[in-house]
C-alpha cells in the first residue's frame, strides 16, 4: 500500500468538515465543557452504514482533538442512543471495528489517501460499572489516523452502557491516546457523569 503524505496541515480538519456536513443538531443530552465541539449523527451512520441500529450518536471533541501528537490528542466522547437494546461485549467489539474501519476510509477517500481494507482490531474487558450505568468495559481499539498522515493509532477506550426505558440503550465512548490514568480522562468521565436518559 502506497499512502501519499499531505500537503497541507489544514488537510485533517477539511476532512472532518467533510463528516460534520453529515450532522444533524446535537442533542441537548450530552453536556460538556466550554470550547468542546458539539456533533450529532443519525444511525444509520453514513461512514458505517452496516451498523444495524436506529437512533442517534452525540459526539463531543476535546479542543486538543486535533493535536494528534499531544497527549490530549484524539481525546472525545461518544454517545449511542438506540434501538434494538441488545449489544454484548464481543457486539461492541464488532461495531467498534466498523465504525472505526468506515471513519477512517471515509476520511481517507475524502483527503485522496489511499483507502485501507478494514484492519481496526478492539479488545474490551469488564469494568467496575461507574454510577449511573449497569455495565462497563475498558479495553483499546487498534486502527489508523486518516485525518493526519495514516500512521498507527491506539486508542484507550472505556464504554458504558444501559438501559432507558425498555426501548432504548445508550451506549457511552470515551476515546483518548492518553492511558486510563492520565489527566486528559478526567473530562471525558465527567461528561460521562453528566450524561442523561432524557431525549
Amino acid at each position: 500500500m502506497i499512502v501519499r503524505p499531505f500537503a497541507c496541515r489544514g488537510f485533517a480538519a477539511l476532512a472532518f468538515l467533510a463528516l460534520a456536513a453529515l450532522a444533524i443538531p446535537a442533542a441537548a443530552a450530552l453536556d460538556a465543557p466550554a470550547g468542546w465541539r458539539k456533533e450529532s449523527f443519525p444511525f444509520p451512520l453514513a461512514f458505517a452504514p452496516s451498523l444495524p441500529y436506529q437512533g442517534t450518536e452525540q459526539v463531543r471533541f476535546s479542543p486538543a482533538w486535533s493535536k494528534f501528537s499531544g497527549e490530549a490528542g484524539f481525546s472525545y466522547v461518544a454517545l449511542w442512543d438506540i434501538r434494538p437494546a441488545p449489544l454484548e461485549p464481543e457486539a461492541l467489539e464488532r461495531a467498534l471495528g466498523v465504525y472505526f474501519d468506515g471513519l477512517m476510509n471515509n476520511v481517507a477517500i475524502g483527503r485522496k489517501i489511499e483507502a485501507l481494507v478494514p484492519q481496526t482490531a478492539v479488545v474490551l474487558h469488564p469494568l467496575d460499572a461507574p454510577a449511573g450505568w449497569t455495565e462497563a468495559y475498558a479495553g483499546e481499539v487498534h486502527t489508523w489516523n486518516a485525518f493526519a498522515r495514516a500512521e498507527d493509532l491506539v486508542l484507550n477506550v472505556e464504554v458504558a452502557k444501559r438501559a432507558c426505558g425498555t426501548d432504548r440503550v445508550q451506549v457511552f465512548f470515551a476515546f483518548a491516546k492518553a492511558p486510563r490514568s492520565a489527566a486528559p480522562w478526567k473530562p471525558l468521565r465527567e461528561i460521562r457523569a453528566s450524561a442523561s436518559c432524557a431525549s
